[in-house]
């Protein structure tokens, strides 16, 4: 009735005629306005003097230097102190009068260098090197010893920002016995449950207002969070924090940064068989939220960069480690992106070494049939690789012929659709409004209007009779978050079980009305009717009636995940001009699908077109640049720069369900495929403009140039 329909979004109305509310929208009687002293420096002892109206690291975390640092910084951009104030002004001016007293030590800003572990990012680490694994499957011996050429380099993925277009922010007020918590997160349940840990109570109210986006970055608990919890605590006034936009770039959602020493080898006819290598993947400075976050994203570009090739065997040491610069956490697609540029990068060069088409090698090279576990483990469960990319040639061929230009192309598989669980919760008051409420976090991307299409078609009612929540930890029991494209597909699966809860106790209820047995009724639009006679009862007359019986009509299920992440996949292809002054232009970019049942084709275009021009920035536009001082130099939008609409290019997007997931809404996922794919995609088809290889991003003039 709805699922597959390309409906409008149904919270857009309330958004774009101004009645979202933002966390800095909230205002509170008093409320007082806290900024934080950040340091200056990338490693030092430090001693902050205390004076009125100034709250230092052991105010709030005695004797430890996280979330606020107390006595030795690793990072410029670490918040050190924080001030109250009446109002931002008050307080930027504040903390321009706070004295530190700085005792440099020695840092380290180059991965290759804190590998060595000469000298420490923390003191209080025995190694900068957290985290070190040989990851291999197959016979790589085997592989390499058949190869007739080895092809060896190193990549480079930058390191990027998140940017969303609004900064993080939290309001908090404790009233002496329960803290609420309003915050840009994308999950009101995690950041409940970190700051249960932080401050040891439990009587803890987090909501999730309307946020102005996040692309992981707003996944973890951050410092600044932490620290305004136990100001609200230690004050019991009402406090906002909201950091300014330099802010945001120096301190939070930086990710990426991760580089590929590999070896390749092939045949003379273009069959790659196997990949040695060393992936090395910058933490930045030691905060465990972060960190933590960031492993598992060094994790999955490794058991990623298979890609969608087979192989008779893989061998990469896969490092993380510390560094004196700002932490890295989950940015969209999460270390898939990072593993499908190495591969489809090393692709590319290993078809320019041999002299083979691009398109050509990897229909060559892909693998047959699915379900298909690549040399590291991971199974992709569903589809038809081979019959989509045949499906992708056609298009291949007719961008090559179209006008002027060079032709990129990516493949991509990722996971997508983890657990470990999800909750959603419907109910109907007694007039017969539907309340749906999700444990998901979403912010922007669509889920709710995907949610209430899903509950319709199971309730077989009008959308319209249904109304959406999210985002606050005492409406709905528990949830997991908004991050991995996992929303749709594992709560829309929960919002699948609560419905059909709802649903089964109609027709119980529908049942008694009629004097009938449970058998002898079916349900239909939202009626319950007498399969032999034809009596009915409608919707509304089974709510009223149902409370006088002594039923309640509200139900909460958790849907639980216990199948591996299930596997998008796609080929994306980009059309592109390089101009003889190194200027690069995209005319044209098609991507190819398959995710699964695509609920919304409208929602889904919207996030696939989304990820392919954040894959295209990284390409072209960003990256983070600091210099010897630890200090990042491009941490405004004048200096780091974005894709306006004169960078947008012509996309197409289409989608094929050739596999579908094993979770009841049989959708896969389609959040961060364009973020996955483009990247490569567009490298791939500026490299075949200038006829040299490119290791670095983003890509600049002057090197088109040379």
């Amino acid at each position: 009735m709805y699922v597959g329909k390309p409906i409008k979004r149904v919270e857009d109305v309330r958004l774009i005629t101004g009645k979202g509310v933002y966390v800095d929208d909230i205002e509170f009687p008093g409320m007082l306005f806290v900024a934080f002293l950040r340091s200056t420096v990338p490693h030092a002892r430090i001693r902050v003097r205390k004076t009125q109206g100034v709250y230092t690291g052991e105010d709030i975390n005695p004797g430890k230097d996280f979330p606020i640092a107390s006595q030795e910084v690793t990072y410029v951009g670490q918040p050190i102190a924080a001030v109250i104030a009446k109002d931002r002004y008050e307080a930027y001016d504040m903390l321009e009068s706070i004295e530190v007293e700085y005792e440099p030590l020695q840092y380290v800003l180059d991965p290759e260098e804190a590998l060595k572990d000469h000298v420490k990012v923390y003191s209080k680490l025995e190694s900068n090197i957290a985290y070190k694994e040989t990851w291999k499957g197959g016979d790589v011996e085997k592989a390499f010893r058949e190869a007739d050429k080895v092809i060896s380099g190193r990549l480079y993925n930058q390191r990027v920002i998140a940017s969303p277009l609004e900064t993080r922010g939290a309001v908090a007020y404790y009233d002496g016995t329960k803290l609420t918590f309003y915050s840009s997160t994308q999950s009101a349940h995690y950041l409940r449950r970190n700051l249960v840990s932080f401050l040891g109570m439990e009587n803890i109210r987090v909501i999730q207002p309307d946020v102005g986006g996040a692309f992981g970055s707003k996944i973890i608990a951050h410092p600044e969070e932490y620290a305004l919890a136990k100001l609200a605590i230690i004050t019991r006034k009402p406090l906002k924090w909201i950091p300014t936009r330099t802010e945001e770039m120096i301190s939070a959602g930086h990710g990426r940064d991760k580089f590929l020493d590999f070896q390749v080898a092939v045949k003379k006819d273009g069959t790659i068989l196997g990949i040695k290598g060393r992936l090395v993947g910058n933490l930045g400075a030691p905060y465990y939220d972060a960190n933590d976050d960031e492993l598992g994203n060094v994790k999955s570009s490794v058991r990623m960069l298979p890609g969608l090739y087979k192989l008779i065997g893989a061998e990469i040491d896969a490092y993380a480690v510390h560094t004196n610069i700002t932490p890295t956490q989950s940015y969209r697609g999460a270390g898939r992106p990072e593993g499908t540029y190495f591969i489809e990068r090393i692709v590319n060069i290993v078809a320019n070494e041999l002299g083979i088409d691009q398109y050509e090698i990897r229909l060559k090279n892909v693998i047959d049939s699915l379900p298909y576990k690549n040399v590291f483990g991971i199974t992709y469960d569903s589809g038809d690789v081979k019959k989509l990319l045949e499906i992708g040639k056609s298009y291949y061929e007719k961008l090559k012929n179209e006008g002027d230009g060079c032709v990129g192309v990516s493949t991509y598989v990722e996971i997508t659709a983890f657990g470990p669980w999800e909750v959603a919760r419907i109910y109907v008051k007694s007039d017969g409004k539907v309340t749906l409420v999700t444990g998901t976090g979403p912010h922007g991307q669509g889920d709710p209007t995907a949610f209430v299409q899903i509950a319709a078609d199971v309730l077989q009612l009008p959308m319209e009779k249904i109304e959406i929540r999210w985002g606050d930890t005492e409406i709905i029991e528990d949830g997991i978050g908004t991050w991995g494209s996992r929303t749709v597909t594992i709560g829309g699966s929960a919002v699948i079980l609560a419905s059909e809860k709802l649903k089964a106790k109609l027709i119980e209820i529908g049942s008694k009305l009629l004097n009938a047995d449970v058998e002898e009724v079916e349900y239909t639009e939202g009626k319950v009717r007498h399969k032999k006679d034809g009596r009915e009862v409608k919707f509304n007359d089974i709510v009223r009636n149902a409370y006088s019986m002594g039923e309640s009509l509200d139900f909460t299920a958790v849907y639980k995940v216990n199948t591996p992440p299930t596997t998008p996949y796609g080929v994306h292809l980009a059309k592109v001009t390089v101009d003889e002054t190194g200027k690069v232009k995209i005319t044209k970019y098609i991507a190819i699908d398959d995710v699964g049942v695509v609920i919304n084709p409208l929602l889904a275009e919207g996030q696939a077109i989304g990820g392919i021009l954040q894959g295209i920035s990284q390409a072209i536009l960003e990256g983070v640049v600091f210099n010897d001082n630890g200090v990042q130099i491009n941490s405004n939008f004048t200096e780091y720069p974005l894709p306006t609409a004169v960078e947008v290019p012509e996309i197409e997007w289409h989608y094929i369900t050739f596999g579908k997931s094993p979770h009841p809404t049989g959708s896969k996922g389609i959040g961060e495929a364009g973020a996955v794919a483009a990247t490569p995609a567009i490298i791939n088809a500026i490299e075949q403009c200038i006829g040299k290889y490119i290791y670095k991003m983003p890509v600049k003039f002057e090197d088109l140039v040379k």
